[in-house]
């Protein structure tokens, strides 16, 4: 089965065979939140959408298996997001699902377990956090929440120079208060981090450019603060972040790390990275038949 994760920021999708394994993946940042208006997506971002979207069906076989293919946050709150699948499907045989927040933060949970499972972690005791461009989707157990904040929105609304720290610093907090609330409610053993951002601090750590990004080394790898504060210094001298994190990620990651730090950082537990998340909950949901899109 090909799973299909469109995200506020990233095109993300894997062939996954009966055993629950990833045999192929394919990652495209495309910016779908960019320039977000009241009109809805602007034209660029339908333009890198649609040729990441082109670019992936030639790359995987799509006339021997079954898609199943999710919109996140971005395409919940864009106006024009409808007539647009409506044009990717009639064009490229693709069929998206804008699903809800707690069905992301749901089928997220899924893809963590998966891969916890195989790589001998429990996750019973804890905390996910999946930090997203658009939105946030944190849970614990069977319980499940979307937070309305994410790296490429929380970058946008910053009117401030990149490397002002504690402007940063106070403006996370801000976004992030209600989703510590949240994560107060519970006592938790360890959190396990998914998404680009912690991916992205785990590799710089390891000394991996962008290219070089390989998810089995960065599976189960364990974080502190320090790590993230360390990336973020990383980006701030690199002659050319670019080579490390990606084409127009820079500020993103480092605009993660503010909000991830705002969240997590007054918690003495394994900060734990796993690359799985969202795109493989999709093809777990469906083989588990727990799969209910409009859920």
């Amino acid at each position: 089965m090909i799973c299909i994760d469109l995200g506020s920021n990233t095109l993300r999708a894997c062939l996954m065979n009966d055993e629950l394994e990833v045999v192929q993946t394919y990652e495209k940042i495309v910016g779908s939140a960019r320039n977000l208006s009241d009109k809805g997506l602007s034209d660029q971002a339908k333009k890198r959408i649609y040729d990441a979207l082109v670019q992936l069906k030639s790359r995987f076989d799509f006339d021997s298996n079954l898609h199943i293919a999710v919109a996140t946050e971005a395409f919940r709150l864009a106006k024009n997001a409808k007539d647009f699948f409506e044009f990717i499907s009639s064009d490229l045989g693709i069929n998206f699902n804008i699903i809800s927040g707690f069905l992301e933060a749901k089928l997220t949970r899924l893809g963590v377990e998966n891969r916890a499972k195989k790589l001998g972690v429990n996750i019973e005791k804890s905390l996910l956090i999946d930090l997203g461009g658009a939105s946030t989707e944190i849970s614990f157990g069977d319980n499940f929440t979307s937070f309305k904040f994410g790296i490429v929105r929380f970058w946008q609304e910053c009117d401030f120079d990149i490397k002002d720290s504690d402007k940063f610093a106070k403006f996370a907090k801000i976004k992030t208060s209600e989703a510590l609330k949240f994560i107060d409610g519970f006592k938790f053993e360890n959190i396990i981090l998914t998404s680009g951002v912690p991916t992205s601090v785990a590799a710089l750590k390891l000394g991996l450019k962008y290219d070089d990004y390989d998810a089995r080394l960065i599976n189960g790898m364990v974080l502190d603060m320090n790590d993230f504060y360390d990336a973020a210094r990383i980006l701030y001298a690199a002659k050319d972040p670019d080579l490390l994190v990606g084409d127009d990620r820079t500020e993103l990651v480092i605009a993660g790390v503010w909000l991830m730090s705002s969240m997590i950082s007054k918690f003495k537990v394994p900060f734990i990275v796993i690359d799985d998340g969202l795109r493989e909950g999709v093809g777990v949901g469906a083989k588990l038949e727990l799969l209910n899109l409009k859920e």
